[in-house]
C-alpha cells in the first residue's frame, strides 16, 4: 500500500475564529480525515502553525529539510499552507528540492475546513490524487488546477481557483509521469539579503542605492513592459545606481510588472543600457519564483561577485 505524508504548516485551511480574526488552530490529524484517502496510508506531521503572511525563508529551509528527511519513507508528500505566500513557498521548494523523485504537493483553502461552503475538502482530495500520481516534483493543487511550483501566482484574493500558471502549462495528472533527469539534490540554505522593488513613475534611484548600502547581495526590480529602468532621458536616471550595484557585487535582476509575457531587456534601450551594467533578465518567471531562485543561487555563490546568469530559461 502506498503511503502519503501530510505536513501541516497552518494557513486558512487550518484556522478557527478568535477575538482577533482567523488564526491557525487545526492539526494535521484534523485535516487528514477530509482527504478521503482509502487506498493509501496517511502519516501526519505538525511542523508549523502559521498564517502564511508570517512565513519567511528560514521556514522554507525547515520545510525543505523535513521533506528531504521524510521522502524515502513516503510515495508522496502534501504540505497544507496558507494561500497568501503559497506560491513563494512552492517556488522555494521547487529550487531547494532539485530533482525530487516523488510528488511534493502544496494545498490550502480560501475558507477554513469545516465551515460553510469550504473549499478545503476538495483541495485536500485533489492534493491526495496528485501525491499518489507518481508525477515527481513540487506543485500546487488548488481549485481544480495542478501547477508547477515555479509557475504559480495567486491572482485573486477570494476565488476558489485563486492560482494561475505563469509561463508553463499546468500538470496533467492523467499523462504519463516523467522521471527526474538527475539524482535528488537538497539545496538547504538560502541567502537572506535580497530585496524586491516595484518601479513607479517618478521613483527615485535612491531606493536602489539604499538597498545596496544596506548590504543586499541581490535586488529584483519590477519594471514596466519587458523590463526596464529610467535612463538619462528621465528626471532621475537609475544607471548610476546600477553601476554602484555592480561595484558592490550586488546582482540586479530586471523583471516585469505584467503577469504574462515575461521580461526581455534586449529589446529597448531602457533595458539594454541596464544589461550593459550587468543587470540580468527575469525571463518568464513570476516574481515569486524569481525571488526564490535568486535566494538559492546567491546562497551558493561567493560574496562580492554578482551573478552573470540565472539560467531562467532552464528553470
Amino acid at each position: 500500500m502506498k503511503k502519503i505524508l501530510l505536513i501541516a504548516t497552518g494557513g486558512t485551511i487550518a484556522s478557527r475564529e478568535t477575538e482577533h480574526g482567523l488564526r491557525p488552530a487545526l492539526s494535521a490529524d484534523d485535516l487528514r480525515a477530509a482527504m478521503g484517502v482509502k487506498d493509501a496510508a496517511v502519516d501526519t506531521l505538525d511542523l508549523l502553525a502559521l498564517d502564511s503572511t508570517n512565513i519567511a525563508p528560514p521556514h522554507w529551509e525547515r520545510i525543505a529539510r523535513c521533506v528531504a528527511d521524510c521522502r524515502q519513507a513516503h510515495d508522496g508528500i502534501i504540505i497544507s499552507h496558507g494561500t497568501d505566500t503559497m506560491a513563494y513557498t512552492a517556488a522555494a521548494l521547487y529550487y531547494m528540492l532539485e530533482h525530487i523523485d516523488r510528488p511534493v504537493v502544496l494545498t490550502g483553502a480560501q475558507r477554513p475546513l469545516g465551515t460553510a461552503d469550504s473549499d478545503a475538502g476538495a483541495n485536500l482530495r485533489l492534493a491526495a490524487r496528485a501525491a499518489l500520481s507518481g508525477h515527481a516534483g513540487v506543485m500546487i493543487a488548488f481549485g481544480g488546477r495542478i501547477i508547477h511550483g515555479n509557475a504559480a501566482k495567486k491572482v485573486h484574493s477570494l476565488a476558489d481557483d485563486a492560482f494561475r500558471s505563469i509561463g508553463r502549462t499546468e500538470i496533467d495528472l492523467d499523462a504519463a509521469p516523467v522521471p527526474p533527469s538527475a539524482p535528488f539534490c537538497l539545496h538547504g540554505t538560502l541567502e537572506r539579503r535580497v530585496a524586491v522593488l516595484r518601479l513607479y513613475p517618478g521613483m527615485s534611484p535612491d531606493a536602489v542605492t539604499t538597498c545596496i548600502k544596506a548590504g543586499c547581495r541581490g535586488l529584483i526590480i519590477e519594471g514596466y513592459g519587458l523590463g526596464s529602468v529610467p535612463t538619462e532621458d528621465a528626471e532621475a536616471s537609475f544607471l548610476p545606481a546600477l553601476q554602484l550595484a555592480r561595484e558592490a557585487g550586488c546582482t540586479v535582476v530586471l523583471t516585469t510588472q505584467c503577469i504574462e509575457g515575461g521580461a526581455d531587456i534586449r529589446r529597448y534601450e531602457v533595458g539594454v543600457r541596464a544589461a550593459e551594467l550587468g543587470a540580468l533578465s527575469g525571463g518568464t518567471l513570476p516574481i515569486e519564483a524569481l525571488y526564490a531562485l535568486l535566494l538559492q543561487r546567491l546562497a551558493e555563490s561567493p560574496a562580492g561577485t554578482p551573478l552573470t546568469s540565472l539560467d531562467v530559461a532552464e528553470k
